[in-house]
């Protein structure tokens, strides 16, 4: 009788004080940029998962004890070609809730088809599908609005595989304001060279290359290619993963012969793709070192290109931390893109008309300087606005040229301690109205 009090006690001690569960949520996360009649959904990708729904949905892995009340990493996670937005979740596949055990963030997971993560060329329409605009102004917004996420750079983290670590080197690239680090897994991380262009229909379930990229030695592909991203990752932090295309059968028995002399069983392409792309990488790597990056960090290991190596990959990447500290805007930075719309740093950017060559800003005290061809919308950190014709060199205004609304919810009381919410909106970028990130206050003439 006394064991049964001791063990009914002791369960009751859990309940009080045991954390809640990692807990995994679908959303859908629709988008007006994204024609999914022109994009290749994966069916069950293993014998757990049912149909794909057909609409654009994105699984969300909430930490352990998951509140509003508090703020929270983000980890953006994204998939292979040829998968779908429940692959990482998978226990067959991704197996997330093991793979991120412990990690104490949002972990947000969309749909990608086989879009490579970017805005197709489409013969230089560059519309729909536009996944670059549907993740910078359609997903984070949402998960943003939906979740508890913090604002800082340095908790904003993503990360991929295969065609998601291309989409990973994208990403990162695209945001580097928003992204402090970015982890990229057997990456995609040339596109432009012959045998990319070749490899590239199988990848994309047989999308024609130009339709994505346009013409390979052309600026629309220059700018998409992680070549030529060196400068924007320059102060991001970055952990890169790849194989070398050598067997590994302890990791993953199938690497190994069936019999001596007799091919190996079934791992013969993958061994040899992640042998590709592992010359990829390093050429990638090494632009980014070129840049000036000091924080990146380069494996190599055996293996082939499978979820037994990104999943050990990952758990690595999140043991040395995702998360570790970055500066939030380097005093000086370049940017190359070949986007029409954009975030460098904290200037806006919208083009106008037809481009030929891929654009660089280069922002230095106080002075945005870009080179290239066109003629830009800008919209700076401080609301001011301007429209110039590349190439130029601009001194920024100093002075805010926006006016921010603050609205307070709570009240001080002498000798009681009180927590004062404050939202504040205004102008943010080309005349829309919204909730501004960060705003300088005073109380009662004290900053």
């Amino acid at each position: 009788m006394l064991a049964f009090w001791v063990v009914a006690l002791g369960l009751m001690v859990f309940a009080a004080t045991g954390k809640a569960e990692q807990k995994l949520v679908t959303i859908d996360a629709p988008s007006n940029v994204i024609d999914l009649s022109t994009q290749n959904l994966a069916g069950p990708v293993s014998s757990t998962m049912g149909p794909h729904p057909g609409e654009l949905k994105a699984n969300v892995l909430l930490p352990d004890g998951y509140t509003k009340k508090k703020r929270y990493p983000l980890l953006l996670l994204l998939h292979v070609s040829g998968e779908r937005f429940d692959s990482w979740a998978d226990p067959l596949l991704g197996d997330i809730s093991n793979t991120a055990k412990g990690l104490n963030a949002v972990i947000v997971m969309p749909e990608a088809a086989q879009g490579f993560y970017a805005n197709w060329w489409n013969e230089g329409n560059k519309r729909k599908p536009e996944w670059e605009t549907y993740i910078r102004d359609e997903l984070l917004p949402l998960i943003e609005n939906k979740f508890s996420i913090r604002t800082e750079r340095r908790y904003h983290a993503v990360a991929g595989f295969s065609m998601g670590g291309y989409g990973t080197y994208l990403t990162g690239s695209l945001l580097p304001g928003y992204f402090g680090t970015v982890v990229p897994l057997s990456a995609f991380a040339s596109i432009r060279n012959p045998l990319s262009q070749l490899a590239f229909q199988y990848a994309s379930g047989g999308t024609d290359y130009q339709t994505v990229y346009g013409p390979a030695n052309a600026y629309y592909a220059e700018g998409h290619d992680p070549l030529e991203w060196g400068p924007n990752l320059a102060s991001t932090r970055m952990d890169v993963y790849t194989g070398n295309g050598l067997p590994d059968p302890a990791v993953r028995p199938e690497n190994s012969p069936a019999h001596p002399g007799h091919l190996a069983e079934g791992d013969n392409t993958s061994l040899l793709l992640e042998g590709v792309l592992k010359t990829q990488n390093d050429e990638a790597v090494q632009a980014i070192r070129d840049a000036g990056n000091t924080t990146i960090d380069y494996k190599i290991h055996k293996g082939s290109h499978d979820w037994n190596f990104w999943k050990i990959d990952l758990k690595e990447a999140i043991g040395k931390g995702l998360f570790r500290p970055v500066s939030e805007k380097p005093s000086k930075w370049t940017y190359n893109t070949s986007s029409d719309t954009g975030q460098a740093w904290d200037t806006a950017f919208d083009f106008e008309g037809a481009r030929t060559k891929m654009t660089t800003f280069t922002g230095a005290g106080g002075t945005l300087s870009a080179s290239g061809d066109g003629t830009v919308n800008l919209s700076d950190g401080n609301g001011c606005e301007y429209t110039q014709t590349i190439p130029f060199t601009l001194k920024l205004r100093t002075s805010p040229c926006r006016r921010l609304k603050a609205k307070t919810k709570g009240r001080l009381k002498a000798g009681k301690k009180r927590t004062i919410r404050v939202t504040v909106t205004g102008e943010i970028m080309f005349d829309g109205i919204g909730p501004i990130d960060a705003a300088r206050s005073s109380w009662a003439g004290r900053p």
